[in-house]
């Protein structure tokens, strides 16, 4: 699961970003984010973000479970128990 970071930019940051993205200036593209960045870091630090509760994640982990067995089809070869085993993951490992 991805963390989305969502920056509020002030018109003029936003103005100033467009315009080295733009011009390819790579070092004040950094410059600027990481000066965007700072007011978002001191906000999680007063209250962080929401983490999923159990019971989200099993939900979560349940759907991403059901949209990879609806992409299998009865040809999809599956690996046995020995196969995906310790031993055998790392039998050239000593």
């Amino acid at each position: 699961m991805a963390l989305v970071i969502k920056l509020e930019l002030s018109p003029g940051i936003r103005a100033k970003l467009q315009d080295r993205l733009a011009r390819h200036d790579k070092e004040r593209v950094y410059q600027l984010l990481t000066e965007a960045l700072g007011p978002t870091v001191e906000a999680w630090l007063q209250q962080p973000p929401d983490l999923l509760r159990d019971d989200e994640f099993e939900v979560l982990i349940d759907q991403f479970a059901a949209t990879l067995a609806a992409g299998m089809s009865s040809e999809t070869p599956v690996l046995s128990d020995a196969a995906i085993s310790r031993t055998a993951i790392y039998e050239e490992h000593p």
